[in-house]
């Protein structure tokens, strides 16, 4: 099977990718390792930032209708109890809600639109490596699940939208991620009988991490949190146990999971990598995750996956238009509007990454916020604009 664009992965990041190319005539093979629809661990939340990518891509009544929940207001809680609360409005400009929604329901609404748009979407495919021609890559080698066979599908250009541990743009150093012992991991389960979440999103700090609670569809609240490998192994690994030992020292959510019950089953991802990195590698673009994560307190990881997609579909375009050499054209195109939309947030990240994993300074931080509400508007909205 032949396409001019392999996109590997069909997160926010893939299928947004997908969905405008093919609706530009471009011939897209989209493929997903997972069946559809699948969870994925997140914070589930999606900032107004990201309205007007849903808009354009058609889906924002879909995802309504799938039960997104409104989101009206921000609590931050510090170890010691110091609270920061603000309204959506007042940090994202003027819009008046947010949305929560599963990642289940949102990649499906995000993969069916794909598929409307006219590309090929294959569910249950591996993609082990690229192969080459020339020393430029023109398709990859996969793995069909169902099938047990391998396939081989060839391309103008291959898009890595495959996530964080991607083995295209990582090495197996960097995918381990640090040093055993000190690495981050994130846990995720939805849950029953939460006390007092309702339109808020509450984003909890605690010695060994952070973590927050906030409303999805069908009567469940989203817990997802990130600790350190060594609270997990205190913890046998048991995630009930790994719970209490970290986020329960933060005393509201420890009132709020008093009589909590999980609906499913855990979920745990890691080890964790946050910040911008490589856009490219080996003659691969590479989008959403895959280029970089950025931390999840900002809340704006399923927006810049969204963005991310169109900039990369726009410098597509242009390429294909331009009847030139294709990767070199499309990278520099990406490179330079993914630098202007994101750079100076994955900065404003990174600064605040060091008291997110601090209580000294977290504590600290939340008390200077707490005195200045104008100022923690504006730091949050450098995380978001």
């Amino acid at each position: 099977m032949d396409a001019d664009v392999i996109i590997i992965g069909a997160g926010p990041a893939g299928s947004t990718l997908a969905t405008q190319l093919a609706r530009s005539g471009i011939s897209v093979l989209l493929v997903e390792e997972k069946h559809m629809p699948r969870h994925k661990v997140c914070g589930e939340f999606i900032t107004p930032e990201a309205f007007p990518t849903l808009e354009r891509l058609e889906v924002r009544d879909a995802i309504h209708r799938a039960g997104a929940q409104p989101i009206t207001r921000l609590c931050l809680t510090a170890s010691n109890g110091t609270k920061v609360e603000t309204s959506i409005a007042e940090m994202s400009r003027g819009a008046r809600s947010a949305l929560s929604l599963s990642r289940a329901r949102l990649d499906q609404i995000l993969f069916e639109k794909a598929k409307q748009a006219g590309s090929v979407c294959l569910e249950g495919v591996a993609v082990k490596n690229c192969i080459f021609e020339d020393g430029s890559p023109c398709g990859v080698e996969a793995m069909s699940i169902d099938e047990g066979r391998m396939v081989t599908f060839r391309s103008r250009l291959v898009v890595d939208a495959s996530g964080r541990n991607s083995r295209l743009m990582l090495t197996r150093e960097e995918r381990a991620a640090g040093a055993r012992g000190g690495r981050l991991y994130a846990l995720k389960a939805h849950l029953r009988r939460v006390e007092g979440i309702t339109d808020q999103v509450e984003l909890y700090f605690f010695p060994q991490g952070y973590g927050g609670l906030s409303r999805i569809e069908d009567g469940l609240v989203n817990l997802c949190f990130i600790t350190s490998e060594r609270a997990i192994r205190e913890a046998g690994g048991d995630p009930p146990a790994v719970v209490d030992r970290t986020i329960k020292n933060n005393s509201l959510a420890r009132s709020r999971l008093l009589h909590a019950e999980v609906e499913g089953r855990w979920l745990t991802v890691g080890p964790l990598r946050f910040g911008a990195r490589r856009l490219a590698q080996s003659g691969v673009l590479a989008i959403g995750d895959a280029s970089g994560m950025i931390d999840p307190f900002t809340g704006t990881g399923i927006q810049i996956a969204l963005r991310a997609g169109e900039l990369a579909a726009e410098a597509i375009i242009k390429a294909m238009d331009s009847n030139s050499d294709l990767f070199p054209h499309a990278m520099a195109h990406y490179r330079t509007s993914y630098e202007r939309e994101f750079g100076r947030r994955m900065k404003v990240a990174a600064l605040l990454r060091r008291a997110a994993f601090s209580p000294q300074t977290a504590n600290l931080l939340a008390a200077l916020l707490a005195r200045a509400p104008q100022l923690a508007r504006r730091l949050l909205r450098a995380t978001r604009a």
